[in-house]
């Protein structure tokens, strides 16, 4: 598990690989989750695609960036693992909207053969 902490008050984040899902905690107590899912790998050039699913907050914890920090935190982890990102939540598709530094990361449509020639 990959973790970070923004500082005193702040939830701590983590990367459950076991779980497809990066989770923000306060204490031992989940604040929020970020479910995803992992396309297989295709052809060497194309990196593989981490689908962000779902981000879910309590509601007692809703609108104070529990999951933007989520948010950032697993676009920041795709970056390292040098893979591409779908955003099928809308909260992750806003964000990104929101932080065009992190556009680079969306995947790529499927291109055809027949897309290919000239």
């Amino acid at each position: 598990m990959d973790e970070t902490s923004a500082g005193p008050g702040a939830v701590r984040l983590v990367h459950d690989d076991d779980r497809d899902r990066y989770v923000a905690l306060d204490g031992e107590t989940v604040v929020g989750v970020l479910y995803y899912g992992d396309d297989t790998p295709g052809p060497p050039e194309r990196p593989a695609v981490r689908d962000l699913r779902s981000t879910v907050v309590a509601p007692d914890r809703g609108g104070r960036g529990v999951g933007s920090a989520l948010v950032r935190f697993a676009l920041e982890d795709i970056r390292a693992r040098d893979l591409s990102v779908r955003p099928t939540c809308w909260f992750v598709r806003g964000w990104i909207e929101r932080h065009p530094e992190f556009a680079p990361l969306l995947g790529r449509p499927e291109t055809s053969e027949e897309d290919e020639k000239p």
